[in-house]
């Protein structure tokens, strides 16, 4: 996957760079988004139960808001490419079917999309790949899943990155763009084994596979500081 990433920002440093050589424009953007987990929900059994039982756990619990903040640079054609780097709080909520409980859990990404669209007057469509770079936590996914295990778990359930796509609709008026896109990863950015055991007389041990890429709608907008 090195080689992947590698090439991706490749693409995306020479399509920025065929740029300067027409016009470019780069600013600011900002906004906010509502984001889940997109992935099969999760079964296990609680390390403190005296059943052997597997509950499940829904990771489509609901959205959850979150932001997004960073920068972009794009050429400014009718047919325009555009680079962004933004760094995006996301998260998502678990629910445990047994008892309704949900859990939020929270985490950020460096978000890196590379998009090719078209514009007419002041609208515009776009829509290519992503590269999202994990970049923290607030723990709550690994406490959630250490419910779980019966030892502790000593590294994070998310990668360290995953490719994704994009798609989006937007105005511009003069220097202020508005911005409204979908955002999901093709790959995912929580993969993590639990093991556990099973009831009866013949006990067997199992695989739970917690498993999740995400899905975003996402609403920004955008500052044009040069030209």
């Amino acid at each position: 996957m090195k080689k992947f990433s590698t090439v991706f920002l490749c693409l995306l440093s020479a399509a920025v760079s065929s740029g300067y050589a027409q016009s470019v424009e780069w600013g600011l953007k900002a906004g906010a988004q509502m984001t889940r987990f997109i992935g099969a929900d999760f079964e296990g059994v609680l390390a403190t139960s005296s059943s052997r039982i597997p509950e499940k756990v829904s990771t489509k619990g609901g959205y959850t808001l979150g932001y997004t903040i960073g920068g972009y640079v794009r050429t400014t054609e009718s047919v325009f490419l555009q680079g962004e780097m933004l760094v995006s709080v996301k998260g998502a909520q678990l629910e445990r079917l047994s008892n309704s409980a949900k859990t939020s859990v929270q985490y950020g990404q460096l978000d890196i999309p590379f998009s090719i669209g078209y514009k007419h007057n002041h609208f515009e469509i776009s829509g290519g790949p992503m590269l999202s770079v994990h970049l923290f936590e607030n723990q709550k996914l690994k406490d959630f899943l250490s419910q779980y295990s019966y030892t502790p778990l000593t590294f994070s359930p998310y990668k360290s990155y995953a490719f994704g796509y994009q798609a989006a609709i937007g105005a511009n008026f003069n220097k202020v763009g508005v911005n409204l896109r979908y955002l999901a990863g093709i790959q995912p950015v929580s993969d993590m084994y639990i093991a556990y055991t099973t009831a009866g007389s013949d006990p067997q041990l199992r695989d739970s596979h917690f498993q999740q890429s995400f899905g975003s709608l996402q609403l920004t907008v955008s500052y044009r500081l040069s030209r």
